[in-house]
């Protein structure tokens, strides 16, 4: 992992900052191994609107630094802290995170695209960016990995695994600088400049996709690029739709309706993660709701009356399916 250590440490992120911040998040929310998971709360703070700082527990000390007892490479844990008057919310927030995570594991997450019927004469499917080709080329131009024979009893998808969706452009772009220095292949990397992705129609621009075979070799390289980093306040993430907020779409308007005639519960539980994407699934479909999320602890959704059925269907519909990662 030489290569992806001198890599990691050219663009170094600057962590002086770790003893300032000290005063602003007095209570250190989660400290763990698993990069993955730590990815995935720092989101889910920011998405409910909790300021939180993350970053290793131990910063690597630069190797133009280290004695020779300092000679290890060894990666430490992370750790995330938020401020006092705020750790109510945010512990629900990651007792929700640890189920959803405990429900679908890195490990287990496949890179879903949308069912297609293969096109006609194609003979041969890129395992990461799953395009198809006619030619006889026996290497995907995107990725430059082998491409495979069409299996009808496997979706090609299954070779590969989601290693990362963080809505967080820079970040995604050392890692994927820095999977190229380990030598690890991963979806477009041919393609991929300044973090963008052009023409890509199944998956965000964010997701790296590796082949099933390199998924632990890219979780060390995912860990060591995040010994370099620091996310605060907001993390860096990407601006999203807010499905905490009370949402009022122009039919409800249109309609006449009023806060109080958001009446209708379509959906209570403990778990805030999947009110968000219940809110984000009503927004789609035009549909006036409110969420209620006081006292701690348990959310509800409220529809208008008239919407109650459709809304209902919907939050199924987000209950039985897998939620994104």
């Amino acid at each position: 992992m030489e290569l992806v250590e001198n890599y990691a440490e050219a663009l170094r992120h600057p962590l002086a900052e770790k003893v300032a911040v000290s005063e602003k998040y007095g209570a250190r929310l989660w400290g763990g191994s698993d990069p993955y998971f730590y990815m995935e709360l720092l989101w889910s703070l920011w998405d409910k609107k909790v300021a939180c700082y993350g970053a290793p527990e131990k910063p690597p000390v630069p190797k133009a630094m280290r004695g020779s007892e300092l000679g290890s490479s060894d990666h430490g844990g992370f750790e995330v802290w938020v401020s006092e008057e705020e750790l109510p919310l945010a512990r629900w927030i990651l007792d929700s995170a640890r189920e959803e995570f405990e429900k679908n594991p890195p490990e287990e997450r496949t890179a879903n695209v949308a069912e297609r019927e293969l096109s006609p004469g194609t003979t041969g499917i890129c395992p990461l960016c799953f395009a198809e080709f006619t030619t006889s080329s026996p290497n995907c131009p995107n990725c430059g990995v082998p491409l495979r024979l069409p299996q009808p009893d496997r979706a090609v998808e299954d070779s590969a695994r989601l290693r990362c969706n963080i809505d967080h452009p820079k970040f995604i772009v050392d890692l994927r600088k820095a999977l190229e220095a380990a030598g690890i292949p991963y979806n477009n990397a041919n393609l991929t400049s300044g973090g963008i992705i052009p023409g890509v129609y199944y998956r965000p621009n964010y997701a790296v996709v590796v082949l099933e075979q390199d998924f632990e070799r890219a979780t060390q390289v995912m860990s060591q690029v995040l010994q370099h980093w620091e996310f605060e306040p907001s993390a860096g993430f990407r601006i999203g739709r807010d499905s905490f907020l009370d949402y009022w779409p122009e039919r409800a308007r249109q309609n006449g309706w009023l806060p109080e005639d958001i009446s209708a519960l379509v959906w209570s539980g403990e778990n805030i993660g999947l009110a968000g994407g219940i809110g984000l699934a009503l927004q789609e479909h035009e549909i006036a709701y409110r969420m209620e999320t006081q006292p701690l602890g348990t959310a509800k959704v409220f529809s208008h009356p008239v919407d109650e059925a459709r809304a209902r269907e919907l939050v199924q519909e987000v209950i039985e399916s897998p939620q994104p990662e």
